[in-house]
């Protein structure tokens, strides 16, 4: 654990002193990993905006809920598991992320970058992904109700099995999606 707790100081030393993060918020973090858990760390509220999580940092089965994570890198981050719902990742970076199993409902990915990602099983339904690029994302059992896919780039990504009810894909690059064919679409109200 002292290793984790070392890894994560060392990630906040480096991170840009310009960063628009909370303090208060970083140093929960310190906190947070330095105590075992079984159900991941509670990050919920927390402004994390431009930081920077590459390496080692595990935040499978955190409470990530309400998080500004904008403009963060989380590449190759594990966060199966996690509560995303209704968090800022808009711009974030994402490529070759865990997010297998998340909850992303309600999330703003506006322009996140989740190349290779693997979103097996995540929910995003009224997930804002304008111009997002998924492409070679892992889309198996997705949940897009409701989603807003306009300008998303989609190439070679795998939807096998997904939901796609009354998702929106105006001007979505599709080229060379697979599986879609197993797509499931159906009418469903997406008003609150």
């Amino acid at each position: 654990m002292t290793r984790k707790v070392i890894g994560l100081f060392l990630l906040l030393l480096a991170t840009n002193v310009t960063h628009a993060a909370n303090q208060a918020d970083l140093a929960k973090l310190i906190k947070l990993a330095s105590t075992p858990t079984t159900k991941g760390l509670d990050l919920s509220n927390s402004d994390l905006r431009s930081y920077q999580l590459t390496g080692k940092v595990d935040l499978q089965n955190a409470n990530l809920s309400h998080v500004d994570l904008s403009n963060a890198n989380l590449e190759k981050i594990n966060l199966s598991n996690a509560n995303l719902s209704y968090a800022n990742l808009s711009n974030a970076k994402l490529s070759g992320a865990n997010l297998a199993n998340a909850n992303l409902s309600y999330a703003n990915l506006k322009n996140a970058t989740l190349i290779e990602a693997n979103l097996s099983n995540a929910l995003l339904n009224h997930a804002l992904l304008t111009g997002a690029n998924l492409r070679q994302a892992i889309l198996n059992r997705t949940n897009f109700t409701c989603a807003n896919l306009n300008n998303a780039d989609l190439t070679k990504a795998d939807f096998l099995d997904a939901t796609v009810s009354s998702a929106t894909f105006i001007n979505t690059i599709t080229m060379g999606v697979l599986h879609y064919d197993s797509v499931i679409d159906s009418q469903v109200n997406c008003g609150e």
